[in-house]
């Protein structure tokens, strides 16, 4: 009896020992395994010093809400996010919010847009379009049974349609390649637009990039380009490094599908030093073009516009200057010359560093600033050679562009 009483306590006492084991020691596994994940990369993530994001895009919204909700899931209540920016911005305006820095990040769309964020310090983080080629070409098209088959046919009397200043598919590299030409010229219009103003005739010649025409059998190639450097993702100089490189990680480790609707990927940054320099070649090529009346020539005459002007002997230091650009030339490769017509009748150069030119709202290159009102402010006029005045640019607040490149543009070259 006594020895059956010490098996059972021994017994029940082992079977404590179990049931303690049981309860105590799987207690550390669940901890690791419910806190060790997530947390970790989501305070990495969260872990952002601006409290707000802002999308800048050229196309459709829809194509970057799921872009939007997954930074938001990524990023918390912490930051604020919002898009800016749709299909019907133009250019410039694109460029003036990078300028004004009001686009934290940047899906340029535009290789000269790219340039454009490139020149107001903004960072590279993404490809744009990862799965097409990094180069691609810019074509001159006419309707599949139009007489026109080549360059050579194209006459003064002919309508190209073209994007604005800021396109290079559309704009600058047919601009490079219709060098020596004349034609009527209407300008200002997106990609769709221009196709369709090819189709229903009421232009004889448009341009845009290879693959929107590639397969339009209501549309024949004339003129292929040489290749042009894709665009880019861009994160404002506003963020601090860590947040650039915290969004970058964010931005290329989202899922596969979301990259796809918003365009974007990995790769590395387009070298875009020979379209910096076919779009320097272009301005030469077009500083004595007037688009403001048709036809335009796409070249410089004998008697092109002359950058000296006479006899101003004003030595009163001018605080604000109004007045009309009517002239330029390229002093070098840094430094441009503007002449200016001032409402005091008087005429002065304005000198301007290209990297502050870049920074102007309004002044995306110097082709877009001819027949353009300006205000200049706190720049006292200075005596040069020949008994000129010089007003000398130092910052880009000091240029102001006072009408609105695209619409005018456009407008002015319909009516004539």
């Amino acid at each position: 009896m006594y020895n059956f009483k010490i098996s059972h306590n021994f017994i029940k006492f082992l079977a404590f020992l179990g049931v303690l084991g049981l309860s105590g020691c799987p207690s550390n596994p669940p901890k690791s395994a419910v806190s060790s994940p997530s947390p970790a990369i989501k305070n990495n993530q969260q872990d952002l010093q601006t409290s707000s994001l802002t999308i800048g895009i050229l196309s459709k919204s829809s194509y970057y809400e799921e872009l939007t909700t997954y930074l938001r899931s990524q990023f918390g209540n912490k930051v604020q996010i919002v898009i800016d920016g749709d299909e019907s911005i133009s250019y410039e305006e694109a460029r003036k919010r990078m300028i004004n820095k009001e686009w934290d990040i940047a899906f340029t769309l535009s290789p000269i847009l790219s340039l454009a964020a490139k020149n107001n310090d903004y960072h590279f983080a993404a490809r744009m379009f990862p799965n097409n080629p990094p180069y691609y070409q810019a074509t001159l098209f006419t309707k599949s049974n139009s007489s026109i088959k080549s360059l050579n046919d194209l006459k003064s009397t002919n309508t190209i349609a073209l994007g604005d200043f800021n396109s290079a598919s559309s704009f600058y590299i047919p601009a490079y390649d219709l060098f020596g030409k004349s034609l009527r010229v209407d300008m200002g219009h997106r990609g769709k637009d221009i196709k369709d103003l090819v189709k229903t005739g009421k232009a004889d010649v448009g341009a845009a990039a290879y693959e929107a025409i590639a397969n339009d059998k209501d549309l024949r190639i004339i003129h292929l380009s040489k290749e042009i450097p894709g665009s880019n993702v861009y994160l404002s100089p506003k963020l601090s490094d860590s947040d650039r490189q915290i969004i970058t990680k964010v931005l290329l480790n989202a899922p596969e599908n979301i990259r796809k609707k918003a365009n974007y990927g990995g790769g590395e940054e387009s070298d875009y030093s020979q379209l910096i320099k076919i779009s320097q070649r272009t301005e030469e090529i077009l500083r004595c073009a007037n688009f403001q009346k048709n036809p335009v020539n796409f070249y410089c005459g004998d008697n092109s516009p002359n950058q000296k002007s006479n006899n101003y002997n004003n030595s009163n230091n001018t605080l604000e200057i109004l007045g009309r650009i009517n002239g330029w030339s390229s002093q070098n490769n840094e430094v441009e010359s503007f002449k200016l017509s001032g409402k005091d009748n008087k005429v002065y150069q304005i000198i301007i560093p290209r990297k502050i030119l870049n920074q102007v709202p309004g002044a995306s290159n110097p082709i877009a600033l001819q027949g353009k009102e300006v205000k200049i402010i706190n720049v006292a006029p200075q005596k040069a050679q020949g008994g000129m005045f010089e007003l000398k640019i130092t910052q880009p607040n000091q240029l102001t562009v006072l009408e609105d490149i695209p619409n005018s543009s456009t407008q002015s070259l319909n009516k004539n």
